[in-house]
């Protein structure tokens, strides 16, 4: 099979299109035939080695979708079924077939393409679990989201929108008619240098949760926006000084297939739309690096592969 491999860590550079052996599930594993893979800051992040040294060689990719292949013993799919797969930090995704775990895994959503559905597991995984399950969001509440036209901010805006909340949101000015599109109330360019008095003109007092996906300057920004008691989770690293009475919490989202079949849920009720800015073809997995490591995206980059 072909696979976008990396022998040394050394940033985009280093990853090479390259034959492999095909895999071959083990208990509770499923070959996946990959028909779309997301590509995310993550990927960018440990091809470099800021997350740490992964075995080498490496074959990065978080998020996948396409069809199963083959299945090893206890792992409740079959051949033929069109699912959508988180694997981790162990990567794998970029590559013509992908071994998953299968708790790890779920039935896409069947009104959306493969592209679409590789684009959803990162992003809706982890804005799922930073909202609903640590940020513990409410009906009524205002959040803040950072980074909100990236593929986890796009994820976010529409899931706050959903339980009832007013979501806001922080992009360049090229980005706020997208946001207000998916459901922000309001948009604040992060350029602007009173952006966070605008933020807490719009809400007296401040607002409830910070979700930030920025991380650096807009993060301490933010910060000053959420109203004493709130609540900040944090993707990018937590702020060094909170406000006052502000519980802040780091996210390490752990997309299961728990998560997916919820996110597979709310995309089949209308409640969550993918959002993909390009589909690349496989040979130009570098071209897809070196746009989302300019971090001004909008929604996903996701390769085509297959």
């Amino acid at each position: 099979m072909r696979v976008a491999l990396v022998r040394e860590l050394g940033g985009i550079g280093s990853v090479e299109l390259r034959e492999r052996p095909d895999p071959t599930p083990s208990a509770g594993q499923a070959v996946i035939r990959v028909r779309g893979a997301g590509v995310g800051p993550w990927d960018v992040a440990i091809i470099s080695g800021a997350f740490g040294r992964p075995a080498l060689p490496y074959i990065p990719g978080f998020e996948v979708a396409g069809v199963v292949e083959a299945v090893g013993d206890g792992a409740d799919v079959r051949p033929g079924d069109r699912v959508y797969a988180n694997m981790g930090v162990a990567g794998g995704g970029f590559a013509e077939y992908a071994l998953a775990d299968a708790d790890r895994l779920a039935l896409m959503p069947q009104q959306v393409s493969f592209e679409e559905a590789a684009g959803l597991v990162v992003g809706g995984g982890t804005a799922l679990d930073g909202l609903v399950d640590r940020g513990r969001l409410q009906a009524g509440e205002t959040v803040l989201i950072t980074a909100a036209a990236g593929g986890v901010g796009s994820a976010a805006v529409q899931l706050a929108a959903a339980v009832g909340a007013r979501p806001l949101g922080v992009a360049s000015q090229r980005n706020h008619d997208y946001l207000r599109g998916l459901g922000a109330s309001e948009v604040f360019d992060y350029h602007a240098g009173d952006w966070v008095q605008q933020v807490r003109a719009a809400v007296p007092g401040g607002v409830d949760v910070l979700f930030d996906a920025a991380g650096g300057q807009t993060r301490d920004q933010a910060v000053r926006a959420v109203r004493e008691g709130g609540r900040a989770i944090f993707l990018a690293g937590a702020a060094a000084q909170l406000g006052p009475g502000v519980v802040g919490e780091s996210l390490d989202a752990d997309v299961t297939r728990q998560t997916l079949e919820a996110i597979g849920r709310l995309v089949e009720a209308g409640r969550l739309r993918p959002q993909v800015e390009a589909v690349l073809p496989f040979e130009q997995v570098r071209e897809a690096l070196e746009r989302v490591a300019g971090r001004h995206t909008r929604g996903k980059i996701v390769l085509q592969i297959g």
